[in-house]
């Protein structure tokens, strides 16, 4: 019997290490907070004022859609999801004419599951998903997380599903039409999303009525904040240009999370990680890098 229970205990203790040692468990719960940058397909050939008026004409491609995964202690984060997947294989049926006018271009590659398989997780691994809001190219693939929280100003919510007249186009209903099945957190306002400031999200209205930013703190890099479409580009931020309508909901609200991005900037010398700014994303570390 004793020679049963001292196998037993071996056996134990060297799963135990095994577990512990599971690079796909670490990888899902690292020590300290890790951040992923990815794309969701690319746009192209399209002015740059269509982005922000008073900048050049210049037509502008590869175009990142930008989306984020955190790796935290206390759970799998994504940031914005993308363009909604069925536009690899129909981008006419899902986008309608936008697709041609933004040039939109994605790949099997593109996809959600395909793109997060690059850094060892699956759809269900996503504990929290923050949207900056919910235009078809930061919600789309809202449908592919059931089990996670939905993280969202209640103001997006409400513009989402009864949009104002002129504001409609960007909202694909079919991108968000299981939200109500899901859990979701409706925020109101600011939040210290695990109440100890490595993530935080502002609400932010301008480019939409319940848009938001996340300002994510990482032991080596610093502060880091994640746009969404609160600002399109590094130019729109230092020279105070917004988007045309309907890309800016309210012009006013809209200068004022520019005023609220510089202060957080400034204070805190963070880095600033633009929705669409194809410059600087050709300088970002792309997954399966990351920050840390």
């Amino acid at each position: 019997m004793k020679r049963v229970i001292a196998k037993l205990a071996l056996a134990t203790a060297v799963l135990g290490l095994t577990t512990i040692a599971s690079p796909s468990v670490q990888a899902q719960a690292p020590a300290t907070p890790q951040l992923y940058v990815f794309t969701s397909g690319s746009l192209n050939g399209f002015p740059r004022s269509a982005l922000a008026v008073g900048a050049s004409n210049d037509i502008v491609n590869d175009v990142p859609v930008s989306f984020y995964i955190l790796k935290h202690p206390k759970g799998i984060v994504m940031f914005d999801c993308g363009n909604n997947d069925k536009t690899i294989t129909d981008p006419d049926g899902w986008w309608g004419p936008l697709a041609k006018g933004f040039g939109l271009k994605m790949t099997k590659d593109d996809a959600i599951p395909a793109q997060l398989a690059k850094i060892g997780l699956k759809t269900e691994d996503v504990k929290y998903l923050v949207v900056g809001h919910m235009h078809l190219d930061h919600g789309g693939n809202i449908g592919q997380f059931p089990k996670a929280q939905l993280v969202v100003q209640e103001d997006e919510l409400k513009a989402a599903w009864w949009p104002d007249v002129g504001f409609s186009v960007y909202y694909i209903p079919g991108d968000f039409e299981n939200t109500k099945k899901m859990d979701v957190l409706r925020l109101t306002g600011d939040i210290d999303f695990f109440g100890d400031g490595s993530v935080r999200i502002f609400r932010a209205p301008g480019h939409t009525p319940g848009s938001q930013f996340m300002v994510v703190r990482l032991a080596k890099t610093g502060t880091v904040i994640l746009t969404s479409d609160t600002v399109y580009l590094k130019e729109s931020l230092e020279k105070n240009l917004i988007p045309p309508v309907p890309g800016t909901w309210n012009p006013g609200d809209m200068y004022r999370t520019y005023a609220k991005l510089r202060h957080i900037r400034d204070t805190e010398k963070a880095q600033v990680f633009f929705g669409h700014d194809p410059d600087v994303f050709k300088a970002t570390k792309k997954a399966p890098e990351f920050y840390d």
